[in-house]
């Protein structure tokens, strides 16, 4: 008998397109770019989709009230604070000591509220804020793991939002294990090419299913990221710097 895992929309048809048809339920996925990437933007076609399938979701955002998510959220088209009062949705702010008492107890106001609402789905906004809890790398790597098995063992498909400084230029992986502990890890890059500044896609890792190895350009437009043709012909995108490969000459 074949066992097949069901597949999570994540309401971004070019990102479900490289996923083979979504992420796999249950799972933990880290988003990591810098600022202004659509990190957020992502996480919110996330929920929003499930919203429209009639799935519960949660957003735990350690930086932004629920004011500033509704406010962003408008300028995409979607009413957060609506749906939030139907109860389809849920924004909570809070801190990552909080959050981790909350994933730690099985009675707390978290697995309550998963138990009430049937809740499929998590956002954390961000998970770079727990770096600021321990300086020890080992330490840091037991708390994130801690928090993506008690995300797993509330039964949710999770996405971790994770800061990069680097806007271009080498990628920063001196204090960055959690890619090692979720399930799936997206990148979303700024890239310099012919004088312009575009944004890219990748998919670097799924386990538990193949995916497509494209590097994607994308776009943030009302409804939320537009992931278009994969780049070709280009090289040092991983550096930020998009240099278009010349065909080489034909040896006479």
């Amino acid at each position: 008998m074949t066992v097949t895992t069901r597949r999570v929309k994540t309401g971004c048809e070019g990102l479900d397109e490289i996923t083979r048809g979504g992420l796999l339920e249950g799972s933990a996925t880290l988003v990591e770019g810098s600022a202004g990437t659509g990190k957020s933007t992502l996480a919110l076609q996330f929920i929003m989709q499930g919203v429209k399938e009639g799935e519960h979701g949660i957003v735990f955002t350690f930086e932004q009230y629920p004011e500033q998510y509704y406010d962003c959220a408008n300028e995409l088209g979607w009413d957060l604070r609506s749906l939030q009062n139907e109860g389809k949705l849920q924004i909570i702010f809070t801190t990552p000591e909080e959050f981790l008492d909350e994933i730690d107890d099985p009675e707390g106001k978290l697995a309550k509220i998963v138990a009430e609402r049937n809740t499929k789905r998590m956002v954390l906004d961000s998970i770079t804020h727990f770096e600021k809890l321990s300086k020890d790398i080992g330490h840091l790597r037991s708390i994130e793991t801690e928090i993506v098995n008690g995300v797993k063992r509330e039964g949710m498909t999770a996405i971790f939002l994770k800061e990069n400084s680097n806007v271009l230029g080498k990628w920063d992986v001196s204090m960055n294990k959690i890619p090692f502990i979720v399930d799936t890890y997206i990148l979303l890059r700024y890239l310099e090419m012919e004088s312009e500044i575009k944004r890219c896609m990748m998919v670097l890792k799924m386990r538990g299913s193949d995916h497509d190895k494209d590097i994607r350009e994308y776009k943030i437009e009302k409804g939320g990221l537009q992931v278009g043709e994969k780049f070709t012909g280009v090289s040092g995108i991983f550096l930020g710097t998009g240099i278009q490969v010349r065909p080489a000459k034909a040896v006479r």
